[in-house]
């Protein structure tokens, strides 16, 4: 494998394009570069992931749980099971944090509300504490 040539603080995984450019957004402001994907481009394949990963190396990974909930909580214990994955900090965010919370237990999940800037400030501060300690405020167990 290549080394990678840029390394990029956060990545942000999220399945719509508008929430990608929000957090894109909130993130320069604060002197935080971040590469981003769809989720769908992920999950079928279309973008190669370890190639992304290899490419911008990225200490954080914002990541987005949407509907049906089951279904992406089980990809997504798959991918931090992945060797490439492990070591990543994980910053989780969905938006409707009661019914992911119903299907699959308690999360420590941050919720966004498009167009809230509030939420998407504690996404902020979260990717702040990640880089500047290692961990998550607010996945502190790891998913089973």
């Amino acid at each position: 494998m290549s080394r990678p040539t840029t390394r990029t603080p956060v990545a942000i995984f999220n399945s719509r394009a508008e929430v990608i450019d929000g957090l894109r957004a909130a993130l320069d402001r604060e002197g935080l570069p971040s590469a981003t994907a769809l989720l769908a481009e992920i999950q079928d394949g279309t973008l190669d992931l370890v190639a992304f990963l290899e490419a911008h190396d990225p200490w954080v990974i914002v990541y987005d749980l949407p509907r049906p909930f089951e279904r992406h909580w089980n990809f997504l214990r798959l991918l931090q099971q992945t060797d490439v994955l492990r070591k990543r900090t994980w910053i989780l965010t969905t938006t409707d944090k009661k019914a992911l919370d119903a299907a699959v237990g308690a999360s420590g999940v941050i919720e966004i509300v498009f167009g809230e800037p509030y939420s998407i400030r504690e996404v902020v501060e979260a990717v702040h504490h990640a880089l500047s300690d290692g961990r998550s405020p607010r996945l502190e167990r790891r998913l089973a």
